[in-house]
């Protein structure tokens, strides 16, 4: 996945202007290294691999011995690469390559990416905690805090199925969390795991109980009362 998304990014398929703009100085880039990049960039998307050094110098208002010193600046910091290949009539020619830049990138993102996933995690496990403490209706202890992150931790039950377990026990009157532990197991004996599962064996119970009711109530209205006899024989 990483590899496509580096031939993308050289290729040019995705937009990256943007992130980089906001993390280039996270990337180790300066000011001066990161308009650089840019105009570099846009000089090979018109057509120009390699772009003179007068040219660049000229653009970025830059003397030749600054540019050169961010250039080697680039090269040091492992953001820039010249490199070699050969054109359409087999002669090598220079070229910047980027592609340490763009894993750079990658790596800074798949952080992002997690830290993001370990923010909504805490903000969905002190959603739980305040669920239950209004449900209960008191404060928790340390002891079913603990209870509940052994749930989350090591038993791995998610979020939506303890919610569910909460349910159960708030229908039935039951504020602890020892009866939301049974009910855990015992949808964990019977290989319950995501809360659609858990729905669909409710509804099940809940039908099974409703049709054996019934067929209770029609057992008695078919009993047989047996006549009796209201004048006596003379």
């Amino acid at each position: 996945m990483q590899d496509l998304l580096l031939s993308l990014l050289e290729d040019g398929s995705i937009s990256i202007a943007n992130f980089l703009l906001d993390n280039y100085a996270k990337l180790g880039m300066t000011n001066d290294e990161f308009l650089l990049y840019l105009q570099i960039k846009k000089e090979q998307s018109r057509g120009n691999s390699f772009p003179q050094m007068d040219k660049l110098a000229d653009s970025l208002g830059m003397t030749s011995q600054n540019l050169f010193s961010t250039i080697q600046a680039l090269q040091d910091k492992k953001i820039l690469e010249i490199k070699q290949r050969k054109d359409d009539q087999g002669r090598l020619t220079d070229f910047y390559d980027f592609s340490l830049l763009y894993q750079k990138m990658i790596a800074l993102f798949d952080n992002k990416v997690e830290e993001t996933e370990k923010v909504a995690t805490a903000k969905q496990e002190n959603n739980i905690y305040d669920q239950i403490q209004i449900e209960f209706g008191r404060p928790l202890s340390p002891i079913e805090i603990e209870t509940i992150s052994q749930w989350i931790d090591t038993d791995h039950f998610s979020y939506d199925l303890i919610r569910l377990a909460l349910k159960e026990a708030v229908l039935n009157q039951a504020y602890n969390l020892k009866y939301m532990d049974r009910i855990l197991l015992n949808w964990q004996q019977r290989h319950l795991t995501t809360p659609a599962q858990v729905e669909n064996s409710l509804n099940s119970r809940t039908t099974s109980q409703d049709t054996s009711s019934s067929n209770k109530d029609n057992q008695k209205k078919h009993i047989q009362i047996p006549l009796v006899k209201l004048t006596k024989d003379n």
